[in-house]
């Protein structure tokens, strides 16, 4: 299984068409309609399928990347049944190291 690539491009200019997508997130991006021209809350916010960031996640993790330091007191959406599950394998997973 190959590792997954994470490719930071710059913003989508709509007048040029040129462009394609390199991935998935990028086009999931744009579908949204973020505009890095405008400063708000609402505007950073990008809705992203879990099954897109655990890889991208895991493979951080795993090679230490420095970057994530800098998001570890952000908080995060998620939908209240994950927050359950996770919850629930937490306590699961205490009792085992217990």
């Amino acid at each position: 299984m190959s590792k997954p690539i994470l490719r930071i491009h710059q913003p989508h200019n709509p007048q040029d068409d040129s462009h394609t997508p390199d991935s998935q997130l990028e086009q999931m991006w744009r579908d949204q309609g973020f505009d890095s021209s405008v400063e708000t809350e609402e505007s950073k916010m990008v809705a992203v399928p879990l099954s897109k960031v655990i890889p991208l996640l895991l493979d951080a993790v795993e090679n230490q990347r420095v970057w994530l330091d800098d998001f570890s007191e952000d908080l995060i959406n998620m939908n209240s049944d994950l927050y359950e599950i996770l919850l629930a394998y937490q306590q699961v997973k205490g009792r085992k190291a217990a």
